[in-house]
Parts: C-alpha cells; structure tokens; sequence
C-alpha cells in the first residue's frame, strides 16, 4: 500500500473529479448530516426524494443506494 504525507493526499484531492454517482452521494450525506435528532429520514428516502427532484429514474441511481 502506498504511504502519502499530507501534502501529496491534497494534492491528490485536487485533482480528483468526483462522478455524478460520487456528488450524489455526497448530497445524500449532506441531507443525513443536517437533519435533526428526532428525524425519521432514511438515506433511501433521501435517495429517493432527490431522483424525484433531479428527474432521476430508478435505474440511473441504483447502484449508488447499496
């Protein structure tokens, strides 16, 4: 396994260009994230709610709900 200081793992970071299934993800994260403690909200209702808003169907996002 490749050992990287801190310098070269922002580096790396930078330069990443994160997929549509990676920026979903990362929305679906941010919902959980801030929502409050009491909340009943899944990931897969997350999930759901923005294929409804974005005009997603079911089979473009599936594989990012596993």
């Amino acid at each position: 396994m490749e050992v990287l200081d801190y310098g070269a793992l922002v580096d790396r970071a930078r330069k990443h260009v994160m997929t549509s299934s990676e920026k979903r993800l990362q929305r679906v994260s941010l919902v959980m994230g801030l929502r409050g403690e009491g909340s009943t909200l899944t990931r897969e209702i997350v999930g759901e709610v923005l294929d409804t808003v974005e005009g997603y169907g079911d089979e473009e996002h599936s594989a990012s709900r596993e």
